[in-house]
């Protein structure tokens, strides 16, 4: 005969709904997130031609939000991340405008790029926002 003790160890789902919908906050957009900041550092390694200002900030938004997708897969994801990958979105989306003052060359590829990622980014974060929100308030 054995006999189990738990500390606390074991997982209990008493709350199904809320394990789905952490799965689909941490996991699903967590890796949406990911997909994003792989595109963002390989398209400028990949084509090296237009200006490099403009890819030197999309390889950097890329890093931030790699290692934020990752930190957010593997501990699971909080309204900082959300806020993090929100922001770097928003950057994405401005800074084309602001290196164009500069008077820094901006290829339209990299326009483009910046703008369908950083949309994408804002996006997932305000989706992200929205489950946690709807976690929240039906816990409580």
């Amino acid at each position: 005969m054995v006999i189990q003790i738990d500390r606390g160890l074991t997982p209990r789902v008493s709350d199904p709904a809320h394990v789905l919908r952490q799965g689909a906050h941490d996991q699903i957009l967590g890796l949406l997130m990911l997909a994003v900041s792989v595109l963002l550092l390989l398209v400028p390694m990949a084509t090296q031609a237009g200006p490099k200002d403009a890819q030197i900030n999309e390889m950097l938004v890329g890093l931030v939000v790699a290692f934020t997708a990752g930190w957010r897969i593997y501990r699971g994801g909080s309204l900082r991340s959300d806020a993090v990958v929100g922001l770097a979105g928003a950057w994405l989306i401005v800074s084309p405008l602001v290196l164009d003052a500069q008077n820094t060359a901006v290829d339209t590829a990299d326009r483009v790029l910046a703008l369908v990622a950083g949309s994408a980014l804002v996006v997932l974060s305000l989706v992200s926002l929205l489950i946690w929100r709807s976690d929240r308030r039906r816990r409580t």
